[in-house]
């Protein structure tokens, strides 16, 4: 289908659900955009790194919950209540009294988007009877959620320009958020959505996590959705700080250059949405990550050098590198283990979380022992790991014949 006659064919509901995802990926940037802001307001790079570990413990609820909800109650009921809640979490991000509050609302607010995400991916899976037309919808939210990241920081500096404080970007991104509700509230749009009871996938018995744990391709994956996690969010929570701190950026300048790690990621994405490859997924998940293992590389090895070129180069291939891992990683998962995709999304999904608990957590301690610049070198040492983690999937499937060729 072309793309004129595909972009006509999407109904109202997914446009809605695509935005959603565009607002969700404003929201999960801001952070690492005003953590120089915020670290000046808390103790210790170690608080910076609890709230972002509580942040992505958030996330875990969420995935494990959110599946569960979306098939026992009415999506419109779920959408409503879930944006109603992330827009008083919003409320108390900007109104916190202290750091336990702050926490919560953090807390909340990683919940409940994780939980819309999750109903989003459901909801688009019905909005179609068309197979190709639901997998080309899914990419679309995560182009959406790339392009949020993408304008995040740029909507940062603008809001700063006016208002230094760390809030403010916060405050105003309660408008989008308030704009999805009323987006949602039509009931028409709804009418033919049900809570999915019998999904397909359990109609030929769904298998425990643990279960799908046991299987060696499963854990391999997930294993290497926590290094990933750990990559992509220690980049957006920790490179601002460190491009000012190690690489003597101006502020704006490194905002900026966390933005070229983004466009990455979206070229990577609208590549793998819209563009045919020759390349098998293995081929693409191989090569991909041998670009940010060199993007990574620039960052940490020459910091300070080439002024802010060099670093937009490093954050670019990082970016691209690592654009596409999630679905690849997951189409792996789906072919090794037929009919468990609610679960197997589920635990990609909290593996992530964890990386990214652990990029908060770790490089924050290290940071307060070793400096800033010397904690962000663990972040070359895991896209080591996760190449290793990668060869070993790469050559399981081609052993055991499970993982897609293309």
């Amino acid at each position: 289908m072309k793309l004129k006659d595909f972009l006509r064919t999407i109904p109202y509901l997914a446009w809605v659900v695509i935005y959603t995802a565009f607002c969700a990926g404003i929201f999960a940037a801001i952070l690492g955009a005003i953590t120089p802001e915020l670290r000046e307001e808390l103790d210790n790079y170690q608080q910076l790194g609890i709230l972002m570990m509580v942040w992505s413990s958030g996330s875990v609820l969420g995935a494990l919950q959110g599946g569960r909800m979306a098939q026992s109650y009415p999506p419109r009921t779920l959408f409503l209540s879930y944006t109603a809640a992330a827009l008083a979490s919003i409320v108390l991000i900007v109104l916190s009294p202290n750091f336990g509050m702050l926490l919560l609302g953090f807390f909340a607010v990683a919940l409940v988007e994780t939980a819309l995400f999750t109903l989003a991916h459901s909801i688009l899976a019905d909005v179609s009877p068309q197979p190709e037309l639901r997998a080309r919808l899914l990419s679309m939210v995560d182009v959406a959620f790339s392009l949020g990241n993408l304008l995040s920081p740029l909507a940062v500096i603008g809001v700063q320009s006016l208002n230094p404080n760390w809030r403010a970007p916060y405050a105003l991104y309660l408008l989008p958020l308030l704009c999805v509700l009323l987006l949602f509230w039509p009931r028409r749009h709804f009418a033919h959505l049900v809570p999915s009871h019998h999904a397909v996938e359990e109609q030929g018995g769904a298998l425990s996590y643990v279960q799908l744990l046991r299987r060696p391709l499963v854990a391999w994956v997930v294993t290497g959705g926590v290094l990933s996690g750990f990559v992509e969010w220690g980049q957006n929570f920790w490179y601002v700080s460190y491009g000012i701190s190690a690489q003597h950026l101006s502020p704006n300048a490194a905002r900026v250059g966390l933005q070229f790690f983004v466009a990455g990621m979206v070229a990577a994405r609208l590549w793998q949405a819209f563009f045919h490859s020759s390349w098998s997924i293995r081929q693409k998940l191989w090569r991909m990550n041998l670009l940010a293992l060199a993007g990574m590389a620039l960052n940490v090895a020459l910091p300070g050098v080439g002024g802010w070129a060099l670093p937009a180069v490093g954050n670019f291939m990082l970016g691209l590198g690592i654009g596409v891992v999630f679905p690849i990683l997951l189409a792996i998962m789906i072919d090794a283990a037929p009919g468990q995709t609610s679960r197997l999304s589920a635990l990609l999904m909290i593996g992530y979380s964890v990386g990214s608990q652990l990029a908060g957590l770790l490089v924050g301690s290290l940071s307060d022992q070793v400096g800033l610049r010397w904690a962000y070198g663990c972040m070359l040492l895991v896209v080591l790991a996760f190449t290793a983690v990668v060869w070993r999937i790469v050559e399981f499937g081609k052993v055991r014949g499970l993982a897609p060729q293309g």
